[in-house]
Parts: structure tokens; sequence; C-alpha cells
């Protein structure tokens, strides 16, 4: 292997674990903003926004001299929101006729706290035990709902970023392990055992949240997988480009 050659992969390598790194900004509004680390708002200002615009950069940027780096990640992408619209017709119905889950705790809530119509996550416990509103689909400012819907939905394209990045084509299944990982990592999360307690035990029957979240993230990590799979060209995972593949 020439000294450009091996210069070039371990560029390649470089990028995709810089974006892994920013994809991972969009999940961590559930883990640092709720310890009061930093404020919701600032997060968006500093974290979210700056790794989005990073990220679309790299990949389009990157479409020349690491084609594969930029199939790999809007491949991702593009899985990883299609994915969340599926896990969205499990968990809106959950919580808005079943209620087995308080209230709209991953677009309005979000929302909510990014638009600092809520300042802080205690305060939304106190509207949970009012019955989440203004925390529903139905109730929540548009502005709120918008924001709490892109940051959403960017949540799950991040996911598949990840996935995409870190595995490579993979089994289909693999998207199931990759979606439990999320759902354990999720249940005990500050976000909801601020609120809730850890894997929603605080709430109802103490299993309701645990149950209807499984079962949306497994769909989830098996769209996923699904889809990366079947669109993905090439089956390079970031081992073998720590490999030099």
């Amino acid at each position: 292997m020439s000294e450009t050659t091996r210069s070039k992969k371990s560029t390649e390598l470089g990028l995709t674990i810089i974006v892994i790194i920013l994809s991972g900004a969009s999940a961590s509004l559930l883990l640092l903003p709720p310890l009061g680390i930093i404020s919701y708002a600032a997060f968006r200002d500093i974290a979210i926004i700056p790794s989005v615009v990073i990220i679309f950069a790299i990949g389009i940027l990157a479409r020349s001299k690491f084609p594969r780096l930029t199939n790999r990640l809007f491949i991702g992408m593009a899985a990883g929101t299609m994915a969340s619209f599926v896990l969205e017709a499990i968990r809106i119905p959950a919580y808005m006729f079943a209620k087995w889950m308080p209230m709209d705790n991953m677009i309005s809530l979000p929302g909510l706290l990014l638009t600092e119509k809520i300042i802080v996550l205690s305060q939304a416990k106190q509207v949970i035990m009012q019955s989440g509103v203004p925390m529903n689909l139905y109730s929540a400012p548009l502005d709120a709902f918008l924001v709490g819907g892109l940051w959403h939905f960017w949540n799950g394209a991040t996911f598949g970023i990840i996935y995409a990045l870190l595995i490579g084509k993979g089994k289909w299944w693999y998207g199931v392990i990759w979606a439990i990982i999320i759902e354990m990592v999720m249940m005990i999360a500050p976000y909801l055992i601020i609120m809730v307690g850890p894997f929603g035990t605080q709430y109802k029957d103490g299993y309701n949240i645990f149950i209807i979240t499984v079962i949306a993230h497994v769909t989830f990590g098996a769209i996923l997988g699904i889809i990366v799979q079947r669109w993905k060209k090439g089956s390079i995972s970031i081992t073998d480009l720590g490999l030099g593949k």
C-alpha cells in the first residue's frame, strides 16, 4: 500500500469517527441538560445545530474523495429517518389512545424545552401529574411542535448514521441489536428517570413505558437494518476501515 493510499484511508477513518461523535450530539440532549450541566437552549446552539451543519458538510464535501463515506452517511440518515416514522406509528397511539405513555415525550416535550417554554425537566414532571397537557401533539404550541419534531426525526437519522458507519451492510437483525442498546440506554437516561423513574417504573403499572418503547425500538431497528442492508453500497464497517481496507 502506497503512502498516499494509506493517508487517504486514515483520513476516511478520521472523518468517519468525527461524524459518529457528532451524531451523538442529538441524543445527548437526554443526558446532559437534564443533569443541569448545560441549559437546553445553550445545548441546542453549541452542540445540536453545529453538529447538523458539520455532518451535512462532511457528507457533501467528501463525495468526490470518499464516496463510500458519503454513501454510508446519507443511506444511514435516510434509513434512520424512515424507521423513525414507523416507530411513531407505534408510539403515538400508545400515549394518545392506550395511555401507556403519559405524554408526547419525544416531540412536544423536547420542543418545549428547546424553545424554553419549559426551562428545566422538573417542571415537566409537575405537568405529567396533570395528565401531560400541553405536552401532547394536539395541544403543544406550533413552534415547540416543529422544533421537537425536527429534533426527534434528526435523532432517528443520527442513530441510522452511526449504525451504517459502524456496521456496514451487516445482517438486518444487527439493527434490532442496535435498537435494543438504544432502548436500554434511554431507559436509564436522566431525561426519563427525573420524570418517571428508571424504565418508567413510576408511571401506571410500572411496565407500560418499557414495553411500548421496546416494541417501538425493535421495530425501528428491524426497519433500519433492512433498509441499510438493501441500499448500502459495499459492506465495509469501521473495523474494516481501521484495518486499512
